[in-house]
C-alpha cells in the first residue's frame, strides 16, 4: 500500500527543521555551560545553585512545537546536560551525570505534559490562569520531583534526600523556568517589544546591566532597591520579553557577585554563601512575581480596550451603515449623536440635526404623544413605539416610527440617557392608507344595492337596529315607509327584465328627489320593494313624505301598459313607533307591512298608515 504526495505532506512531519534543532542545542550548550561557570562557586562550598536557565528554554520550546517533535529535543537536551556534567567546572562521574542528565529530562518531561495544551506561544501569559498553570506545575510540581530525584546523587551517598540537598537543586532550576520559559514564549509571540524600536529596547536593557553592576560590585551601600524601577520601566516599555530578559541579567550578574561575597547582600549578617544566594533568588522571585502579575494586568487592560475599540467599531458601522436613524438623547431632551441616515431621511447634515429639540422635529399634532412616550420611559416602561410625523429641512413631513429604549448606567443602574431608533414608514402608511380606502370601499360595495346604488337588506337591517336603540336613548320616534311597485312582476313580462332594471332605477331616483336628509335611509328591500327609514319624525311627517314619493314616482311617467293608470305607481304602508326596549325594531317593519297590505287592498298607488285609526287618501 502505498501513500499519495498530498497524503504525505497533510499529515504532521516528525522530523524537525534540522537548522531549529541546531540552534536550540547552540543555545542550550551557551546557557549551561554559562550557568555552570555561574554556579562553580557555589557549588564548591555545596551551597545552592543560582540559576539554571537551560531546562526553562527547554521547556519552552516543547511547549511550541507538536508532540512528534519532542524526543529529538529532548536527546539534544539530555545529550548536552551529559557533556556539561562530564566536563569542566563539574567533572560528575560517569554515572552521576548520567543520572542527573535524567533527572533534568524528568523535570523537563513532567512539566510540558502538565501545562501542553494549557499554555502555548499563541497564549502566553496574558492572562491570569496561564500564569498560575505556570507557578503551579513548571514553577514547583516539576522541579520539586526532579530534585527528589536529583538530590539523591547530590547527597554523594544514595542515602534519604536532605532538606538543603533537594534546595541546592530546586531553587535553581525554578527560577531558571520562571524566567526562561515565559522569555521564550514571548519572543515566539513577538509580542510588545515589536512596537518599540530597537535601540530603545537595547538601550533599556543596557541601563539596567550597568545599574546591576553597579549595585552588585559595591558592598558599601544596600542599592538592590534601585534595580526594582528600572525592571518596571522594562515591564511598561518592552514587555513580558524585555522583563524576562531583565530578571535574567541581574540574576547572572548578581549571582556572580553574590557568590564572591560582593553586593548589598554582603551587607547583611547572614554566615553562609547558601542564605545570601537565597535572599538575593527571594529577591528576583518576588520581582518576577510582580513583573508577571503586572504583565496580567496590562494585557488585561490592552485587551480591554481592543474589544471596546472593535465593539465601538463594530456598533458605529451598524449605525452608520444602517437605513434606520440612530439618536442617543439624555434624560433632558438634547441630541447627543445622530446617524447619517438622518441625511437621506430628513434632509438634515448631522451637526445640524444635533441642536434641534424633539419639539422642532416631531409634528405639532403627535408632540404631546412623543412627550408621553420619553416619560413612560424614563418611568422604566420596558418597550416603548410610538407612529408620528417627522419634520424634514424642506419643512415637509415624514412618516416615522421609534423604537425608544431608556439606557441605564450599568454601575449604579440609575437613567443615563435616551436611545431612539426611527425609522422610515411612509411606504407602509400609504400601503395602510390605500388598504383603509379599499376596506371602505369593500364596505360601502357590501352595504349598496348593486342595481340601483340604494343601501342593501343588510344595511337596512343594521341602520334600523341601530336607530331603534338611538330612539329607546333619546325617546324620539322613529317613522318606517314601505314602498311596493304596483303591478312590476306585469311590467317585466311586457317589456323584459332590462327595462324592468331601468325602472327600478328611476323609481329609487324619484325617492331620493324628496328623502334628502342624511340621517334617512332608503333601501332596497326585496325584488321591487323600496323601504325609507325616518329618524326623529312622528306619524304627520313620515305620512306628507310618503305622499310625496308617491307623487313623485307617478310624475315620472313611466309607460306601463298593463296597469290601471297606465303609468307606474307605488303603494305605501307607513308606521311610526316610539321605541322601547322590551320591544323588537322589527314590530315597526311588522306595522309598516301591514299598512301596505291596506294599501294594496284599497287599489294601489296610495298611503296607508298604520295605528289605532287606518286613514289615507
Amino acid at each position: 500500500m502505498t501513500t499519495s504526495r498530498s497524503e504525505l505532506k497533510s499529515q504532521p512531519s516528525t522530523a524537525p527543521p534540522l537548522w531549529h534543532l541546531a540552534e536550540i542545542a547552540l543555545i542550550l550548550a551557551l546557557l549551561s555551560y554559562g550557568a555552570a561557570w555561574l554556579n562553580r562557586e557555589s557549588w564548591g562550598t555545596k551551597s545552592v545553585s543560582t540559576l539554571w536557565p537551560s531546562t526553562g528554554l527547554l521547556l519552552g520550546v516543547l511547549l511550541c512545537l507538536p508532540r512528534a517533535q519532542w524526543a529529538k529535543y529532548v536527546v539534544a537536551g539530555f545529550v548536552i546536560d551529559l557533556m556539561v556534567n562530564l566536563s569542566a567546572p563539574l567533572h560528575e562521574p560517569f554515572g552521576i551525570a548520567l543520572y542527573l542528565a535524567m533527572c533534568n529530562v524528568i523535570e523537563v518531561l513532567l512539566a510540558v505534559y502538565l501545562l501542553h495544551g494549557r499554555i502555548s506561544a499563541r497564549t502566553g501569559f496574558s492572562r491570569p490562569r496561564q500564569l498560575l498553570y505556570l507557578f503551579a506545575y513548571g514553577v514547583i510540581v516539576a522541579p520539586a520531583v526532579a530534585s527528589l530525584f536529583a538530590s539523591v546523587s547530590l547527597t554523594g551517598s544514595f542515602e534519604w534526600p536532605t532538606f538543603p540537598s533537594f534546595q541546592s537543586w530546586f531553587t535553581g532550576d525554578a527560577l531558571g523556568i520562571a524566567i526562561m520559559t515565559p522569555l521564550y514564549l514571548s519572543f515566539r509571540r513577538r509580542s510588545r517589544p515589536s512596537k518599540r524600536s530597537r535601540l530603545e529596547a537595547v538601550n533599556l536593557i543596557a541601563l539596567l546591566c550597568c545599574l546591576s553592576l553597579v549595585v552588585f560590585w559595591q558592598t558599601s551601600l544596600p542599592l538592590l532597591f534601585v534595580i526594582f524601577p528600572c525592571l518596571l520601566l522594562l515591564e511598561v516599555r518592552l514587555g513580558l520579553a524585555g522583563s524576562a530578559v531583565g530578571l535574567l541579567a541581574v540574576s547572572i550578574i548578581g549571582g556572580y557577585f553574590t557568590a564572591r561575597g560582593h553586593g548589598p547582600i554582603g551587607l547583611t549578617h547572614l554566615s553562609t554563601l547558601s542564605l545570601r544566594i537565597l535572599v538575593l533568588q527571594f529577591f528576583i522571585g518576588v520581582s518576577m512575581l510582580v513583573l508577571y502579575i503586572m504583565e496580567v494586568v496590562i494585557s488585561e487592560r490592552n485587551r480591554f480596550e481592543l474589544n471596546l475599540i472593535a465593539s465601538e467599531g463594530r456598533f458605529r458601522l451598524l449605525a452608520e451603515e444602517s437605513s434606520d436613524i440612530i439618536v442617543l438623547m439624555n434624560l433632558f431632551g438634547e441630541c447627543q449623536y445622530v446617524s447619517p441616515a438622518v441625511k437621506k431621511l430628513l434632509g438634515w447634515e448631522p451637526e445640524e440635526f444635533l441642536p434641534l429639540g424633539y419639539d422642532q422635529i416631531v409634528h405639532p399634532g403627535e408632540l404631546a404623544e412623543v412627550e408621553q412616550l420619553i416619560e413612560e420611559c424614563r418611568a422604566g416602561k420596558p418597550f416603548n413605539t410610538l407612529v408620528y410625523r417627522s419634520k424634514r429641512k424642506d419643512g415637509s413631513y415624514l412618516w416615522t416610527e421609534t423604537n425608544l429604549v431608556l439606557y441605564r448606567d450599568p454601575e449604579n443602574h440609575a437613567p443615563a440617557s435616551f436611545i431612539h431608533v426611527v425609522r422610515d414608514i411612509s411606504s407602509r402608511k400609504a400601503a395602510e392608507d390605500r388598504l383603509s380606502k379599499a376596506l371602505n370601499a369593500a364596505e360601502n360595495l357590501a352595504c349598496i344595492d348593486a342595481l340601483t346604488g340604494a343601501a342593501n337588506r343588510r344595511s337596512f337591517d343594521l341602520f334600523l337596529e341601530a336607530e331603534w336603540l338611538r330612539g329607546v336613548r333619546s325617546q324620539s320616534e322613529v317613522s318606517l315607509l314601505l314602498a311596493d311597485v304596483d303591478h312590476f312582476k306585469l311590467y317585466n313580462d311586457n317589456y323584459g327584465h332590462l327595462t324592468g332594471d331601468h325602472c327600478l332605477k328611476e323609481i329609487v331616483d324619484a325617492i331620493r328627489t324628496v328623502v334628502q336628509r342624511s340621517t334617512d335611509l332608503l333601501a332596497r328591500y326585496g325584488g321591487e320593494e323600496f323601504v325609507v327609514v325616518l329618524p326623529d319624525t312622528d306619524c304627520m311627517g313620515a305620512q306628507s313624505i310618503a305622499d310625496q314619493i308617491r307623487e313623485a314616482v307617478e310624475l315620472r311617467q313611466i309607460h306601463h301598459e298593463g296597469a290601471p293608470h297606465r303609468v307606474v305607481t307605488l303603494s305605501i304602508g307607513c308606521a311610526t313607533q316610539l321605541p322601547q326596549l322590551e320591544l323588537p325594531c322589527t314590530r315597526l317593519l311588522e306595522r309598516a307591512d301591514d299598512a301596505l297590505y291596506l294599501a294594496k287592498s284599497a287599489g294601489r298607488n296610495c298611503v296607508r298608515v298604520a295605528g289605532p285609526e287606518l286613514s289615507g287618501r
